[in-house]
C-alpha cells in the first residue's frame, strides 16, 4: 500500500474525529437523560437506528487506522481511536442488551428489517375505513377499522387500539404499520378516537373508550368479530385508558359515555406499551422533568394536585389502574423500556406486583435500552421483540375458549412469570 502524503493524512485525521465525535455526541443520549425535549425526541431515533451510528463510529476508526501508517505518534489520531471506540461499544449497547431478551422470548431479529428503515411494506398499506362510533356535543369520535384479509385466521378476534399524547394530544392512526401488522395476522383492529378537551378529561376519556368498546360489540356481525374475543392495545397515555377501561369494566364510578346500559365492557386481555398506571406514586415520581412535566400533564388531566385536597387525591386513585385490580381483571402484557424518560418504569413493576398478589395472568416484557415511543420504529429491534410477545399473548387469551376457573388458575401458573 502506498503511503499517504502528511497533507493527505492530516485531512484524513481531522475527518476521523469529526465522524468520530458526531458518533460520540449522538449515542451518548442512549444512556443518559437528555436535558430537553429536543433531545429526547433525538435520542429515541438513536436508540432505535442506533447500528447506523455504530458503521459511522467504525469508518472514523478506520480512518484512524490508516493515518498510522504515515504519522505514527500522533494526538489527534489516538483521539480519534478512543472516541471512535467508546462510540462504538455504546452504540452497540441496544443490540446487545436485547438479545437475552429476544432468547427468553424465542424471538429472532431480522437484520434486513432493522436497515429496511422507513421503506413501505405491506403493513404501511393496510387499507381502513373510518366510522363514527359516538357523537357528543356536536363532535364525532371516530375510527378506523383495519380489517384481516381473512377473517376466520383467529376465530374472529379483534383488537381496540388506543393512542397516546399525554391525553391532551395524539390521534387514531398515528402507529399504521402496527394497525396493518395486526390486521395481516388476522385480528380485526380498530384505532379509536376520543376526547382530549376540555380537561379534566379523565371520565371522558375512559368513557369514551368504554362507548367505542360498546360500539365494537354491538356491530360485531358486521365486521365478523366475535364480542367475546376482544382485546385492548394501548401506548402511553392511550395505555393508561386502556387498563383502566378494562380493570374497570361495568364500573359505575367510570361510566361509558354512551347510553346503552345492555352491552356488557368485558374483554379478554389488555396490551400496554409504557403506560403510566400508579397515579399518585407518578406525580410524587416523576420521570425527567426536563423532557415533560408529569406532575403538571397529571394535574390536567385530573383536575388538580393530589396534594390540594382529599376530593382530587380520590380522583388520582380512581383512575390508576392499580386500584381497580382484582381476581377476574383481564389478562395482561406489560411492556416498557428501561431508558423512558416520560413514564418510569416503576409503574409497570407496581402494577405487576398487585396483578401477582391477585393471581391474575400477567407478563411483563422489560427492554433495556428502550426509550418512551420505542415502537415508532415497527421495524427496531424492541418491535420485533415486542410482536413476538404481543403474537403470543393474543394468541393465547384470544383463540381458546372463555376459561374457567381450573383453567384460570393455570394460566396464572404458567403466564405470570416476567421477562427480565
Amino acid at each position: 500500500m502506498p503511503r499517504l502524503s502528511l497533507k493527505t493524512s492530516r485531512l484524513l485525521n481531522v475527518l476521523a474525529v469529526l465522524l468520530t465525535s458526531v458518533a460520540l455526541l449522538s449515542v451518548i443520549w442512549i444512556i443518559i437523560p437528555a436535558p430537553d425535549y429536543r433531545v429526547w425526541l433525538f435520542s429515541v431515533a438513536v436508540g432505535e437506528w442506533s447500528l447506523w451510528f455504530s458503521a459511522l463510529a467504525l469508518i472514523g476508526m478506520i480512518l484512524g487506522l490508516i493515518v498510522r501508517a504515515v504519522v505514527e505518534k500522533n494526538k489527534l489520531r489516538v483521539a480519534s481511536l478512543i472516541i471512535s471506540s467508546i462510540a462504538f461499544i455504546i452504540s452497540l449497547y441496544p443490540l446487545f442488551s436485547t438479545l437475552p431478551i429476544a432468547s427468553e422470548q424465542a424471538a429472532s431479529f431480522s437484520f434486513k428489517r432493522y436497515f429496511s428503515g422507513f421503506n413501505s411494506s405491506k403493513t404501511q398499506t393496510h387499507n381502513f375505513t373510518t366510522y363514527t362510533y359516538s357523537q357528543i356535543d356536536g363532535k364525532d369520535l371516530q375510527m378506523d377499522v383495519y380489517s384481516p384479509r381473512n377473517e376466520t385466521a383467529n376465530n374472529g378476534a379483534s383488537v381496540i387500539v388506543v393512542h397516546g399524547g399525554s391525553w391532551n394530544g395524539g390521534t387514531r392512526g398515528d402507529f399504521p404499520q402496527w394497525n396493518g401488522w395486526l390486521a395481516e395476522n388476522g385480528f380485526t383492529v380498530f384505532d379509536v378516537d376520543y376526547r382530549l378537551a376540555p380537561q379534566p378529561n379523565y371520565l371522558t376519556a375512559t368513557g369514551d373508550v368504554k362507548c367505542a368498546l360498546r360500539w365494537v360489540k354491538e356491530h360485531a356481525a358486521e365486521f365478523k368479530v366475535s364480542p367475546e374475543r376482544i382485546a385492548l392495545l394501548g401506548r402511553s397515555a392511550g395505555a393508561h385508558l386502556a387498563l383502566l377501561a378494562a380493570y374497570s369494566a361495568d364500573d359505575a364510578h367510570l361510566p361509558a359515555t354512551c347510553a346503552d346500559k345492555e352491552t356488557n365492557e368485558n374483554i379478554r386481555a389488555v396490551v400496554s406499551f409504557y403506560a403510566p398506571i400508579d397515579l399518585l406514586w407518578s406525580y410524587d415520581n416523576p420521570a425527567n422533568l426536563f423532557v415533560i412535566n408529569g406532575p403538571a400533564t397529571l394535574a390536567r388531566f385530573l383536575g388538580g394536585s393530589p396534594h390540594e385536597s382529599a376530593e382530587i387525591r380520590e380522583r388520582f386513585v380512581l383512575a390508576s389502574p392499580t386500584a381497580h385490580v382484582k381476581e377476574n381483571t383481564p389478562p395482561t402484557l406489560l411492556i416498557h423500556g428501561g431508558q423512558d424518560q416520560l413514564v418510569r418504569n416503576e409503574n409497570m413493576t407496581r402494577l405487576a406486583e398487585k396483578l401477582k398478589t391477585a393471581e391474575v395472568s400477567h407478563k411483563t416484557l422489560f427492554i433495556a435500552y428502550a426509550q418512551h415511543g420505542f415502537d415508532y420504529n415497527f421495524n427496531g429491534f424492541g418491535s420485533q421483540i415486542s410482536q413476538a410477545a404481543i403474537l403470543e399473548f393474543l394468541h393465547e387469551n384470544t383463540q381458546a375458549k372463555q376459561p374457567n376457573q381450573t383453567q384460570k388458575k393455570q394460566a396464572k401458573e404458567d403466564f405470570s412469570r416476567p421477562v427480565n
